[in-house]
């Protein structure tokens, strides 16, 4: 087997400029595949990290009719049975962000408003998505304090600065009258329009007490010490609930939609990385048939003088497969400089691009990831490709005829 990797390498570099050009053809495929792929990954890993720090963290505990009609009426019951099953996986989760909320009428002497109202206790709430660093005037309260702290777009809408007084009304827990009274603290800023305009924030208890809805809450976010395990501590957790009355969702159930985006924009570019290998294969292909019409008096001489058809077709599986992986580990070593290039240097936008980007929730940049898999996987498929047009030249070994092509 040494002797035919000898002559298999030496066959390459006969033809020192048809080896380079189609090693070059794989060498492109890969550096575009795995920048492409760096990019993909890295933009999904933003956009979850940001759906899992803004809205929905790992996993949440629900009232089961919670998520098919979200009112406050169908807030869960935070109980003893609830924070016994949350310390019995204190090993696993980091924390826990209650919140409690629902939609009010804000108002201001004559101007109102359609605001959302949430209850937050701030510390947990800036642990999760640095809340507090969005304060642009005034301060954060506290979990005992009574203020309000409302955002940009409402506090421009409804001409409130700090001190100023903000009146709400809204619906309670069973059809109790939500209304109350709320001096103005702080006021923050949000890149999005939608949280920008709509957003206003109160103590967890203050919330519950201005909805008639003592210990409930929409939802309690559970983050985890592993994302990784995500699913199966949320069905542990599940299993010491009642089902009749809780349910423990992991972000993937709760935002559904997000993910098959993910799954048909991840497919599209999956489609894209194949038309690139399709490209470099059909490279390869060509010339190994090119090759094999060359080198017909040359298979043909060695067959007479004793060479086996099984160790020719080996010689010339080699040949493909040496090229290919010419291609990749070139492809790796170019490429890896660029793609650590861009994770280090994510590609801004500005202007309409960037308001796009904001609409998703996340900040106008393209990122690229760094991963083994990402290397790994452009290796697997560069060497299925060798593989497979590899069958081509060893067929033709197989059915040569020796004695015509000796005489070519």
């Amino acid at each position: 087997m040494k002797t035919l990797f000898t002559l298999a390498w030496r066959n390459l570099w006969r033809k020192k400029k048809r080896t380079v050009i189609t090693a070059s053809s794989v060498m492109f495929a890969v550096i575009l595949a795995i920048v492409l792929m760096s990019m993909v990954t890295g933009m999904r890993e933003v956009m979850v990290d940001s759906i899992i720090t803004n809205t929905t963290g790992h996993l949440q505990i629900q009232d089961v009719l919670y998520d098919e009609e979200p009112s406050i009426d169908h807030s869960l019951y935070y109980n003893d049975q609830v924070r016994a099953a949350i310390d019995r996986h204190s090993g696993e989760i980091a924390y826990t962000v209650p919140r409690i909320g629902g939609f009010c009428l804000a108002a201001k002497e004559i101007t109102s408003r359609g605001v959302y109202l949430m209850g937050i206790l701030p510390q947990r709430e800036s642990r999760m998505n640095d809340l507090s660093s969005r304060l642009t005037e005034g301060k954060m309260f506290t979990a005992e304090d009574d203020f309000a702290v409302v955002a940009r777009g409402v506090a421009d809408l409804l001409d409130l600065s700090l001190g100023d007084t903000i009146t709400m009304m809204g619906q309670g827990f069973q059809g109790m009258t939500a209304s109350g009274q709320y001096r103005v603290g702080g006021i923050l800023e949000f890149p999005l329009p939608e949280q920008n305009n709509t957003m206003v924030y109160l103590p967890l208890k203050e919330a519950q007490h201005f909805f008639a809805a003592p210990d409930r809450l929409n939802s309690l976010i559970i983050m985890l010490d592993d994302e990784k395990k995500a699913a199966e501590t949320a069905q542990r957790i599940q299993g010491e609930l009642d089902q009749e009355w809780y349910v423990t969702k992991t972000w993937e159930e709760l935002m559904p939609a997000k993910v098959a985006a993910f799954d048909a924009r991840d497919a599209q570019i999956s489609i894209f990385a194949w038309v690139l290998y399709m490209v470099a294969g059909f490279g390869i292909l060509g010339t190994i048939i090119t090759m094999i019409h060359e080198r017909l008096r040359e298979f043909g001489i060695l067959l007479s003088i004793g060479l086996k058809r099984s160790q020719l077709a080996i010689i010339c599986l080699m040949e493909t497969l040496l090229i290919s992986m010419l291609g990749v580990i070139a492809g790796i070593v170019l490429g890896s400089p660029l793609m650590y290039w861009f994770y280090k240097n994510p590609i801004q936008f500005t202007g309409e691009v960037a308001e796009a980007f904001y609409d998703y929730g996340i900040k106008p940049q393209i990122h690229f990831a760094i991963s083994p898999e990402i290397y790994l996987n452009q290796s697997i498929t560069i060497f299925i490709i060798a593989l497979v047009i590899g069958m081509y030249p060893a067929h033709k070994a197989f059915t040569i005829n020796m004695v015509r092509s000796a005489r070519t």
